[in-house]
């Protein structure tokens, strides 16, 4: 009776055991994207007249073009351009009522995001209409100011397409433009998504 008992409380346990053991205990969970782990902080970029400056997001640092995300050329350094195409993709879009800080990843996966490789300035009021989208607005008749685009966000990512799997996102904004005899020095907020 002894042995028979012993035997029944064996095969139980046995039997517990590989039934409380189940395949999905081994599934290893995927890493995504997530507020939690944004990184937000500002980039600080000048731009000497005539001259194109590569610039890296990931290091916040200028870099040599090979090393780098994008860089700025043109007048003030006011075209902004993908300068990694086989790595990064990058679009743009335009929301109300927020900022980098607060800009969640689901509302960046929930924008239109218009497609481009580069972004230019807007300089109709000195009677030179942007040709493509723009990222910050030259004001002719104000003091020949240059500020931001409102609203606008830039949106740079690594995947095939941009969803909370994708390998990296940055989203970009222009905080600032210094602008002076040709020169200029950007403050551009950004925020960076890690898995």
């Amino acid at each position: 009776m002894n042995k028979l008992f012993t035997t029944a409380a064996l095969l139980c346990a046995l039997s517990l055991g590989f039934t409380s053991c189940s395949k999905d205990d081994d599934k290893v969970e995927e890493s995504k994207l997530n507020d939690a782990t944004a990184i937000t902080a500002v980039a600080k970029i000048e731009v000497p007249a005539g001259a194109k400056v590569f610039y890296d997001f990931k290091t916040n640092s200028v870099q040599e073009e090979a090393k780098s995300m994008i860089n700025l050329s043109g007048m003030y350094g006011s075209t902004l351009q993908n300068t990694s195409t086989e790595n990064y993709k990058m679009g743009y879009f335009d929301q109300e009522n927020t900022n980098i800080e607060k800009l969640t990843l689901a509302a960046v996966l929930g924008a239109n995001i218009i497609s481009t490789e580069k972004l230019g300035i807007d300089a109709s009021s000195a009677g030179a209409p942007a040709t493509g989208p723009t990222w910050i607005i030259y004001d002719f008749k104000n003091n020949h100011a240059v500020y931001p685009t409102p609203n606008r966000y830039i949106v740079m990512y690594k995947g095939e397409k941009l969803s909370d799997k994708s390998d990296e996102l940055f989203v970009i904004q222009a905080a600032g433009i210094t602008a002076l005899n040709g020169n200029a020095t950007y403050n551009i907020n950004f925020k960076k998504f890690v898995k």
